[in-house]
C-alpha cells in the first residue's frame, strides 16, 4: 500500500489551495490487497492507525498470528488517545482481527471474547460478523449463530465481502451436514464453490466448502469425486487453512484410504496431520489424527501401536483440561472412541459402554446427528461385545431409520463386521424387534450388496499390489509413477521438475503420456484414478 499522500493542486479565485487526496484504505488477506469501501472506515481514524491495522492483517495473512496479535494490540493501545466514539470504532476493528486470529489458532474461548467485544463496539465489518458466526457454530450454539446479523454481498461484492460470504455459506453447509440434511448441505456447499469460482485469486477461498461438499459426496458413495475435491487442495490446506478445515480434509482422505484398504496411505496422511498439528499448536487436529491412527493400526492388527496412540491421546486430553471447553469436548470424544476401539480388540467385555452412551447423547444434544450416528454404530458394536444384543438391535434400528430418511449411506456400508452381521439378521427378517421397519429391508439389502462389491474390489486391488502388478490400463513407467505420486502431494509441474532435477518440459511430456495411459483429461483425474489403485 502506498503510504505517502497523493498531492494535487487546484486553482482558486484568489489563491492555489493545496488539496491532499488520501489513498483508499486497504487490508491484506492471504497475500492479496483488499480495498475497503470508504464508508466502511470509521470516520476520524488517524492514518497511522489504518496503516497499523493493514500491517496486522498482512501478518495475519502470512500466518504469523502472534505478530498479528501484537500489532493489533499496539493499535488498540494507540486508539486510547482518540475521542470516545472513534476509539470504540478502532477497538472494534482490532477485536475483529483478533477474533479471526484466534479462530485460526482454534482458540474458541478467546475468539468468543473478541467477537462479543467487537459487536458491543458496533463493529459491522464482514470479518467480525463471520468470525462471530464461526465461533457460535464451534460452540454448538446455533440459536446465537442465527441471531448474528448477516451482511449479504451485492451483485458486485468487494473481495472481502466475497470471502466472508463464501465462509458464511460454508458454515451453513457444515451445519446442515451435521444435522444430516445432506441435500441442503450439498446445495449450500455448491453455491459457495460457485461463488468462489466467480471470485478467483485466493488459493484458500474455496477449501472449506470443498471439504463439506466432499463429505456429502462420500456419504452418497461417490468416493472418487469426494477425493478429487479435497486431494488437490491438501497442500494449500496444510499451509494456511483453519484447523476445522484441516481436521475435515485429513480425516476424510484417511477414511477414503481405509475404505479402499490402503491402510498404509491412511497412516501416512494421519502422521502428516499430526506433524502439522504439533507445528501449528492445534490439539484438536492432533487428537483427530491420533484417533484415526488408532483405527488404522487396529485394522492392520497393530494393537501395540494403537495402544501407544491411546496413551498419547490421554496425555493430550489431560493437558487441555483448563483450556477451551469446545476443544476439550472434541478431544474427549476422540479419546473415548480410541479407547473403545482398542478395548474391542484387546478385551471386548471391558469396553466402557456407559462412556460411549454418554458421548452419544451429548453429541445428539449438540445437534450433531452425523457425529452421533458414527458414535452410535460403535456403541452398537460395544453392546454386542458385552452381550447386550437386544439393546444393540434397537439402537441399530433407530440409526437405520434415521439413515434411510436422511441419506446416510456410506457410513453404514463401512460399518464393522459385527454390526454388518446384525444388519444381515434384519435383512433376513430374523429379528422380531424391528418388524415395523420392513419397508427398509430393500434399502438395507442394497447397502449390503454395495459393501460386498467394495470388499471384492478391495481384495482384487490388494492382490494386484502383492503381485507387483497394476490393473490395466495402468502400465506406468517408474518415472510416471513418481510424477503422479508428486502430483498427488500437490506439487506443480515446476516443483516436480525441481524435485526430480529435470526440465519442466520433460515433466509436461511425462504427464501427457500419463494421461493417455490412464485415459484421463487432467491431473486431478489422474491423481484420483492413481489413488484408487494405490499408486499415490
Amino acid at each position: 500500500m502506498n503510504e505517502a499522500p497523493i498531492c494535487k493542486f487546484t486553482p482558486d479565485r484568489t489563491q492555489r489551495e493545496r488539496r491532499v487526496v488520501r489513498p483508499r484504505p486497504s487490508i491484506f488477506v492471504s497475500g492479496h490487497v483488499l480495498t475497503l469501501p470508504l464508508n466502511e472506515v470509521p470516520g476520524g481514524r488517524p492514518w497511522h492507525l489504518q496503516r497499523g491495522l493493514a500491517r496486522a492483517w498482512h501478518q495475519f495473512a502470512k500466518f504469523d498470528i502472534d505478530a498479528a496479535l501484537r500489532s493489533a494490540q499496539r493499535v488498540d493501545l494507540q486508539a486510547a488517545t482518540l475521542p470516545g466514539s472513534a476509539a470504540t470504532a478502532v477497538r472494534g476493528e482490532t477485536a475483529a482481527l483478533c477474533a479471526a486470529a484466534f479462530v485460526l489458532q482454534d482458540d474458541v474461548a478467546h475468539a468468543l471474547s473478541a467477537v462479543e467485544f467487537a459487536l458491543r463496539s458496533g463493529a459491522t465489518s464482514p470479518v467480525a460478523l463471520t468470525a462471530c458466526r464461526w465461533v457460535y457454530w464451534r460452540l454448538g450454539d446455533i440459536e446465537k449463530l442465527y441471531a448474528v446479523k448477516r451482511r449479504q454481498p451485492g451483485s458486485q461484492p468487494s473481495a472481502l465481502h466475497a470471502i466472508t460470504g463464501i465462509f458464511d455459506l460454508a458454515i451453513d453447509a457444515a451445519i446442515a451436514l451435521s444435522q444430516m440434511h445432506f441435500r441442503a448441505a450439498r446445495v449450500l456447499a455448491q453455491d459457495a464453490l460457485d461463488f468462489a469460482r466467480r471470485h478467483k485469486g485466493h488459493t484458500l477461498i474455496d477449501v472449506f466448502p470443498a471439504c463439506v461438499a466432499a463429505q456429502v459426496l462420500y456419504e452418497a458413495g461417490r468416493i472418487d469425486d469426494a477425493e478429487a475435491l479435497v486431494a488437490p487442495r491438501l497442500r494449500h490446506i496444510s499451509q494456511g487453512a483453519a484447523p476445522e478445515i484441516a481436521v475435515r480434509s485429513y480425516s476424510l482422505l484417511a477414511r477414503i484410504a481405509l475404505q479402499r484398504g490402503q491402510v498404509g496411505r491412511a497412516i501416512t496422511l494421519l502422521d502428516e496431520a499430526e506433524t502439522l498439528a504439533i507445528r501449528r499448536g492445534w490439539p484438536r487436529l492432533q487428537a483427530a489424527s491420533l484417533a484415526g491412527q488408532i483405527e488404522a493400526h487396529l485394522l492392520r492388527h497393530g494393537a501395540d501401536q494403537a495402544e501407544i496412540r491411546v496413551r498419547r491421546l490421554a496425555r493430550l486430553a489431560e493437558q487441555q483440561e483448563v483450556s477451551d471447553s469446545s476443544v476439550n469436548f472434541e478431544i474427549l470424544r476422540y479419546r473415548v472412541l480410541g479407547e473403545a476401539r482398542l478395548a474391542l480388540v484387546r478385551a471386548p467385555d471391558t469396553v466402557d459402554t456407559d462412556a460411549l452412551h454418554r458421548l452419544y447423547e451429548v453429541t445428539r444434544a449438540r445437534r450433531d446427528r452425523y457425529g452421533a450416528a458414527m458414535i452410535g454404530l460403535l456403541l452398537v458394536e460395544a453392546l454386542l461385545a458385552t452381550n447386550r444384543r437386544n439393546e444393540a438391535l434397537l439402537l441399530l434400528a433407530t440409526l437405520i431409520e434415521s439413515a434411510a430418511q436422511s441419506g446416510l449411506h456410506q457410513t453404514l456400508v463401512d460399518c464393522s463386521e459385527p454390526v454388518c452381521a446384525l444388519i444381515e439378521v434384519i435383512v433376513r427378517g430374523e429379528s422380531e424387534l424391528v418388524e415395523d421397519q420392513r419397508e427398509l429391508l430393500p434399502y438395507l439389502g442394497a447397502l449390503m450388496m454395495r459393501r460386498r462389491a467394495e470388499i471384492e474390489l478391495r481384495t482384487v486391488r490388494a492382490a494386484s499390489v502383492r503381485l507387483g502388478k497394476m490393473t490395466p490400463p495402468m502400465g506406468l513407467s517408474d518415472r510416471e509413477h513418481t510424477i503422479v505420486r508428486l502430483m498427488g502431494s500437490g506439487l506443480t509441474n515446476k516443483q516436480i521438475a525441481a524435485h526430480l532435477r529435470i526440465a519442466p518440459e520433460t515433466v509436461k511430456s511425462h504427464a501427457k503420456h500419463l494421461y493417455e495411459k490412464l485415459s484421463v483429461k487432467n491431473r486431478t483425474e489422474a491423481v484420483t484414478l492413481a489413488s484408487r489403485y494405490g499408486l499415490v
